[in-house]
């Protein structure tokens, strides 16, 4: 009889997920642990449960613990490989996936190791996988899409957003990295031209292409007018916006504004070193280290692991 209930409990949550009703996932999973803890199936839909709740520290924690306890199960090891994307551990993602794959090949596992492949920059090898998969997953278009981009062809990158607005119309996404990648294409002064117009006649720059316009401006050499543009808009930017602009800042030497705009989304980007690095660096440059010792400590609670760098920190800053 418990087997039987169990069996309900995780078909049950298995629904919940899908549903994304993870209220009610968590209280379904809060009974199934307590009905039958110790099965695979429990443990992996446990590992699921964090990964769509965003508890990434615990998914990755569990993740490790499962790929030891279950290594014959292409579930958890693809779960697992998913973990480590999300917590932007590439290599480990690989891994995890190529293993999954091996035990139990799947077009899903498939695609989670193309966008892997892609973070890594193995383009080729992700390219071959993407379009594999995209027949039955058109969501691989828009992984195609940025990997055309990283690549450096934006003919390529727009073509796979503009087929993937065919089958999804309106898809905001999608829409924003269309208008973005046209943007690219123009030419700097083409591009801050179009902005002085839209700008004339009242209307409001779209958030997605502001860092396309900020770049231009560093390009053509009109830093301090950059400077004002981010200024004015920093407050109402989306976190995305701000940490790309955080980025051009920081490779056109405006090191001020790169730390101010890395320091204000530190908090989301806790398990991102380069993006620590980034900040850390910057801050040196402008005189900031003391404010982001001041956000390390402020974030101590959730991040222990940033006893090292506020340690290494403080011995630059004296």
């Amino acid at each position: 009889m418990a087997k039987s209930l169990a069996e309900v409990l995780r078909r049950n949550l298995r629904e919940a997920l899908r549903g994304r009703r993870l209220s009610d996932a968590a209280d379904i999973l809060s009974r199934l642990q307590k009905e039958d803890p110790l099965d695979r199936a429990t443990r992996g839909l446990e590992l699921e449960y964090y990964l769509e709740t965003d508890r990434l520290t615990e998914a990755e924690a569990l993740a490790e613990q499962l790929c030891h306890l279950f290594p014959e199960s292409g579930r958890i090891f693809y779960l697992a490989g998913k973990a480590a994307y999300r917590a932007k551990r590439y290599p480990e993602a690989e891994s995890r996936l190529r293993e999954s794959q091996r035990l139990y090949p799947h077009p899903q596992t498939e695609y989670w190791l193309g966008r892997t492949l892609t973070q890594m920059g193995l383009f080729d090898d992700a390219e071959a996988l993407l379009i594999a998969v995209e027949p039955e997953n058109s969501w691989a278009l828009l992984d195609l899409g940025w990997l055309y981009e990283r690549r450096g062809d934006l003919e390529a990158a727009l073509k796979a957003y503009e087929t993937f607005l065919a089958a999804h119309p309106g898809h905001p996404w999608a829409t924003e990295q269309r208008m973005r990648i046209r943007a690219r294409r123009l030419e700097p002064e083409a591009l801050i031209e179009e902005v002085d117009a839209l700008e004339e006649l009242g209307e409001t720059l779209p958030g997605t292409l502001v860092p396309e316009y900020v770049q231009r401006l560093f390009e053509t050499g009109q830093g301090p007018r950059a400077r004002e543009e981010i200024v004015s808009r920093v407050e109402s930017m989306e976190a995305r916006v701000a940490v790309q602009i955080a980025w051009i800042c920081y490779r056109a030497q405006a090191f001020d504004l790169a730390a101010m705009l890395f320091l204000r989304h530190v908090d989301s980007n806790l398990g991102n070193f380069k993006y620590l690095r980034a900040l850390e660096s910057a801050a040196a440059k402008c005189d900031k280290v003391a404010a982001v010792l001041q956000a390390y400590r402020r974030l101590l609670p959730v991040a222990p692991q940033l006893h090292g760098r506020i340690r290494i920190l403080g011995i630059k800053k004296n």
